[in-house]
């Protein structure tokens, strides 16, 4: 791996089927895709702009990308992180970051394929992804937000690892916000893909794919991904059984407009006053009459608005939270 080589990143509002992309894009031998991480947004405010690191930096840094990372760090001892750093004498955030990648490379001996991470919640950073890596390539997998909601509700149900929004307003909210942020960034650095294309029609949606990115499509890499030796280590224990569950049994084109089921008319509706647009935007139907009309939209803006601003400040306070537990 070397600093011409950016990696690729696989973005969403969550609970829109990156973890099946990326168990698919696995089973090429042409790219992995590695454990999540938040390391590269958590890590930028504070080392984002500069231009002289030393050692004291890098067992800071160290610490801060095991914390923001899967597995404490990717199953990258302290120790062997560190000495990599050292070793490469990385100046930059970019440098950080390519060393910290090159490091696990190495380790696992993947120094022949092209790398890239999947972690949903980078949706909302995508301008640092692009000021780090410039040259990165994004894949935005987008999902009908309402499938996205009941998958949510779902997991706050019945999972003993809860996360992401649970009302049906800031599920909303979350959904467009995180669309919103990837509206004005240079199109050709973003391949949008939607779920339900991949259940659908796989081997189109994953040749456009694989052209974007430069690989070969292979038929396999939907036909038997879940057999891949790549994917094995990924799956996080506790995950398998109620996360993960359907990764097993293949791509399940029923796995999609479960909200005409299995939720109530008056949340649909709801739902639909909120985000018409930019269900209409991504092509999914609308069921209710002028809840796409022009007399709601300086409603919506003020409500998206105010999303933007409180998700910013978490964010924020994320960004506060990850880094004081390193100092």
């Amino acid at each position: 791996m070397n600093n011409e080589r950016s990696p690729v990143f696989i973005v969403s509002s969550g609970r829109s089927g990156t973890t099946l992309l990326r168990s698919i894009l696995n089973a090429s031998d042409r790219i992995y895709i590695l454990h999540e991480s938040d390391f590269l947004a958590r890590a930028y405010p504070l080392y984002g702009d500069r231009n002289s690191l030393g050692t004291e930096d890098y067992e800071k840094i160290v610490k801060l990308f095991a914390r923001t990372s899967e597995n404490s760090g990717w199953n990258m001892s302290h120790t062997y992180l560190l000495s990599y750093l050292k070793e490469k004498n990385p100046q930059d955030f970019a440098g950080v970051n390519y060393s910290i990648y090159e490091a696990y490379v190495k380790e696992k001996k993947l120094e022949t394929v092209a790398i890239g991470i999947k972690t949903p919640v980078l949706i909302a950073h995508v301008d640092r992804i692009f000021k780090v890596f410039p040259e990165a390539k994004v894949i935005h997998l987008v999902r009908d937000g309402r499938d996205v909601y009941l998958s949510y509700q779902n997991i706050h149900k019945n999972s003993p690892i809860k996360f992401g929004p649970k009302g049906l307003l800031t599920m909303a909210l979350f959904w467009i916000d995180g669309l919103r942020r990837l509206e004005g960034i240079d199109k050709t650095k973003i391949h949008e893909c939607r779920y339900e294309d991949l259940l659908n029609d796989p081997k189109n949606t994953l040749k456009e794919l694989c052209e974007f990115l430069g690989i070969e499509y292979q038929s396999s890499m939907h036909e038997n991904y879940q057999n891949a030796a790549m994917n094995q280590e990924l799956l996080l224990q506790g995950f398998q059984k109620i996360i993960h569950a359907k990764l097993e049994s293949g791509i399940d084109a029923s796995n999609q407009q479960k909200y005409l089921k299995e939720m109530s008319k008056r949340d649909r509706l709801i739902f639909e006053l909120l985000t018409a647009p930019y269900l209409a935007k991504y092509q999914y139907s609308l069921e209710f009459m002028l809840t796409n009309t022009l007399f709601l939209k300086p409603i919506r803006g003020l409500l998206y608005f105010s999303a933007r601003q409180y998700n910013n400040w978490r964010y924020r306070r994320r960004d506060r939270r990850a880094i004081s537990k390193v100092k």
